[in-house]
């Protein structure tokens, strides 16, 4: 007899918790940011986690790794809207 089992990703965790839940590297990354980097880099993977739990699919790794990757570069990369319909909630 196979046995089912769910688990339920709780959104409550915080960031670096939930980073380690995606990949342990990104969220190594992740621990070593400061500054404008770190602000960059929390924005846009937070907005990215809002629209992965919103669609009801999986976080990205390669999307985690470029936001990081641009928040190291200076740049903030995430389409900006002021139509409620679409930001990421």
């Amino acid at each position: 007899m196979e046995e089912i089992s769910e688990v339920n990703f709780n959104v409550t965790l915080p960031l670096d918790e939930r980073l380690k839940g995606i990949d342990h590297i990104q969220a190594r990354r992740y621990s070593k940011l400061n500054g404008i980097a770190l602000d960059i880099a929390t924005e846009g993977i937070l907005r990215h986690l809002r629209a992965c739990d919103r669609m009801d699919v999986n976080p990205d790794v390669a999307a985690v790794r470029e936001i990081i990757d641009d928040a190291l570069n200076g740049r903030r990369v995430f389409a900006e809207t002021h139509d409620d319909q679409y930001v990421a909630a």
